[in-house]
């Protein structure tokens, strides 16, 4: 689990779960919103990875990626 004094590896977030990224930084939530993404919710966020989303998505990787570290990062 990364601390508020580590800086955010966003390949570890591409790795973690959909649910666990917006229960740990729900400030994330508005760069799934900004995308039109349905994850905020969703039924299957628990089973999913922000890479499955990112694929699914059709969304650029590393924009989003470094979205949602900024978000975090904030």
């Amino acid at each position: 689990m990364m601390n508020d004094n580590s800086p955010i590896d966003s390949e570890k977030i591409a790795q973690m779960v959909i649910s666990d990224v917006l229960e740990q930084w729900p400030e994330t939530a508005v760069v799934f919103h900004k995308y039109n993404m349905a994850c905020v919710g969703c039924v299957v966020a628990p089973f999913y990875d922000i890479e499955a989303a990112i694929e699914i998505y059709r969304l650029d990787r590393d924009q989003f990626l470094q979205e949602l570290a900024a978000a975090i990062a904030t």
